[in-house]
């Protein structure tokens, strides 16, 4: 009975990104982003936070493969920042696969690596100083990194996905807006596949959801 209950809760809280979906896309109107707080209970271990990194990070991957160099980047700047992407990957594998203090370590190192990237462009901010990073994407991959290496691993994952998701719109503000759909739904995804091994229109055959989506 107690496991069926959590089943039902977490299919609740898949459920509901859904139908955040569908609401920005039928009112054009930005949502909370912190709708995605609920990924904390989901990551009940290191190893969901973990996995959870790992298919964020290629998706990541994909997107930078499949985009050309941003124009405020140099071709090698663009190339050393995809190689950092690549070798982020192999090390989340290969601890997945094969977890040690060593491997850990290597993902700490690359934490660092990435850190220098980033630069030291750090402003003042209202009451506060503010750090502007050069790269969103290895913004991405810094806080899949931490699902691996920081003892509060839904926190990150958390940060993960409001990263990977939140977008930003003249009209609707910043939050879940109406470009943030495919990602949403790419989180979502993921959750669904890893607690009921199935898809999201094989669990929700009635919630709307598109059937081109990846899977994790």
């Amino acid at each position: 009975m107690k496991q069926n209950n959590q089943q039902r809760a977490t299919a609740n809280k898949i459920k509901k990104w859904i139908q955040a979906t569908q609401e920005v896309e039928k009112t054009r109107f930005a949502i909370p982003i912190t709708r995605l707080t609920s990924i904390k209970s989901l990551c009940i271990d290191e190893i969901a936070a973990s996995k959870f990194a790992l298919y964020i990070a290629q998706r990541v991957q994909q997107q930078m493969n499949q985009a050309i160099c941003p124009e405020h980047f140099t071709s090698e700047e663009w190339a050393q920042q995809q190689q950092l992407v690549d070798e982020a990957i192999t090390l989340m594998q290969s601890y997945l696969e094969s977890p040690s203090y060593e491997s850990r370590q290597s993902l700490r190192n690359l934490l660092k690596d990435i850190d220098g990237v980033q630069g030291d462009d750090y402003r003042n901010f209202r009451w506060a100083t503010v750090r502007f990073v050069r790269s969103g994407d290895l913004l991405k991959l810094d806080y899949a990194l931490r699902c691996f290496v920081e003892t509060d691993f839904p926190y990150w994952a958390y940060k993960l996905a409001r990263e990977y998701v939140e977008g930003y719109g003249l009209q609707s503000g910043s939050g879940i807006v109406a470009e943030s759909v495919p990602m949403l739904l790419e989180v979502a995804e993921f959750w669904c596949q890893y607690y009921f091994d199935q898809s999201l229109n094989e669990k929700f055959p009635d919630g709307g959801v598109s059937s081109d989506r990846p899977n994790p």
